[in-house]
């Protein structure tokens, strides 16, 4: 099989590259906590599990929201920046 030119530049993956250090280094010895891509060691929460279920089963999340998002996300948002950034939301456009 033929790869297209534009694949083979492509840099390697990411976590694929820090996977092939990670070996490296454990087979020299080295003791290496990974912060990369993870797998859960545990199971999700039974409640979280059953609030998607419910959300799935609600046929007014099979839409697609406002391109606006809603007020209350909009809102949780710029109060997020806020406590992040020190910026403030104008009054001009709140709600817009």
């Amino acid at each position: 099989m033929r790869i297209a030119k534009r694949i083979e530049t492509l840099p390697p993956y990411l976590f694929a590259e820090l996977d092939r250090k990670l070996a490296a280094k454990r087979e020299h010895g080295v003791d290496v906590i990974s912060l990369g891509v993870g797998d859960p060691d545990l199971p999700t929460p039974a409640h979280i599990v059953e609030a998607l279920q419910e959300a799935v089963d609600d046929p007014s999340t099979h839409r697609y929201p406002s391109y606006y998002g809603s007020l209350e996300f909009r809102r949780a948002v710029a109060a997020w920046y806020g406590r992040r950034f020190g910026v403030e939301l104008d009054p001009e456009t709140e709600g817009t």
